[in-house]
């Protein structure tokens, strides 16, 4: 152990075999001398990522100006939210519908819905899909809610979106061509 005098002039310090190698007076003050080259690259890498995020939403916002989402030849799995009937079983104010669609481009579908009664998926039935601009409408078989339509957002494979009339909930991904049929 050393004793050491600090620079202000206050009480000494007693240092552990080890510590204090990297101080040095500045000013009149202790300062821990570290080089400012993290810094510096932290801040680059900062900037670079606000330039890149930038540079993909004005892509995205470019791409979408004339509804440019395109859901056509692709599968839609996705879980939809809708209000629970008087008639259907368990608690809470929401059902959960599992689904999946492929959606054709002449507005046609197969479409797939779990059955939590069977734990399994239905048999494809073919039902119509549109989408207006951002509003997504499905379709939807037995064992689910009938016709949903939703504002949807889509960021890469992901696929989200709210509807108020009914109130419905759509969360999911897309997936070019048809999956429905695919292995395992």
């Amino acid at each position: 152990m050393h004793t050491v005098q600090s620079i202000n002039g206050t009480m000494p310090h007693t240092l552990k075999r080890g510590e204090g190698r990297s101080l040095r007076p500045v000013r009149g003050t202790t300062r821990i001398d570290k080089s400012a080259k993290l810094a510096i690259a932290v801040a680059r890498a900062v900037f670079v990522a606000a330039l890149l995020s930038t540079a993909l939403l004005a892509a995205g916002s470019a791409a979408g100006a004339d509804g440019g989402l395109t859901l056509a030849g692709n599968t839609l799995s996705a879980v939809t939210w809708v209000p629970r009937s008087a008639t259907t079983s368990g608690g809470g104010a929401l059902s959960r519908f599992m689904l999946q669609a492929y959606l054709r481009q002449d507005g046609s579908a197969l479409i797939r819905i779990w059955d939590p009664a069977r734990n399994a998926y239905t048999r494809p039935v073919e039902r119509n899909w549109t989408l207006s601009g951002r509003r997504l409408c499905l379709d939807l078989p037995a064992p689910g809610p009938g016709r949903v339509c939703a504002e949807v957002h889509s960021w890469g494979p992901r696929i989200a979106g709210v509807g108020t009339a009914p109130y419905v909930m759509l969360d999911g991904d897309l997936k070019p061509g048809n999956t429905l049929f695919g292995t395992r």
